[in-house]
């Protein structure tokens, strides 16, 4: 009986960060806790077309602000600072927001460069968090380390880590 227990235990421990992403229907935003406290109120890229644009042409991000690509699955996520004038950090995520990689102060890219010289970053992920360059290290966000999600505006809490 105790083994069976136990066996169950570790199942949903194991389980329940690859599935526990989950967005409330119509939703736009989300709060993110980071690993210090500090929250990000992040726009949800959740279609092709919201992840090809992401945050070009923006002037400004604020460090309590950000953007969250959701994949439908895990794999390789290839980003590309095309047309994006900000430094940013990108926090490549696993479905529970357990950080896999940081890249930190990700360089904008400039009129007139050459694609070839535009700044990227890949790593296998199945969510990618934008924040203002700097704001990662700030808030301790490194490998290992998950965040806590909620839906302000849909009303509802979903739980996506502890």
């Amino acid at each position: 009986m105790k083994r069976e227990f136990f066996s169950v235990l570790l199942f949903l421990f194991f389980a329940a960060p690859a599935g526990a992403l989950e967005i409330p229907r119509g939703a736009s935003e989300a709060l993110l806790v980071l690993p210090d406290g500090f929250k990000v109120r992040v726009e949800l890229a959740l279609t092709g077309e919201a992840q090809a644009r992401g945050l070009m042409f923006r002037k400004e991000l604020k460090e309590d602000r950000g953007m969250l690509f959701v994949f439908g699955e895990a794999g390789e996520k290839s980003f590309w600072m095309k047309n994006t004038f900000v430094e940013l950090d990108m926090v490549f995520l696993d479905a529970g927001l357990k950080v896999g990689k940081v890249f930190h102060r990700v360089p904008p890219s400039r009129p007139g460069q050459k694609d070839f010289e535009v700044a990227g970053a890949s790593a296998p992920a199945s969510c990618v968090l934008e924040l203002a360059g700097g704001a990662a290290r700030r808030h301790g966000l490194r490998p290992g380390a998950r965040l806590k999600i909620s839906f302000p505006s849909g009303g509802t809490k979903k739980r996506s880590s502890v």
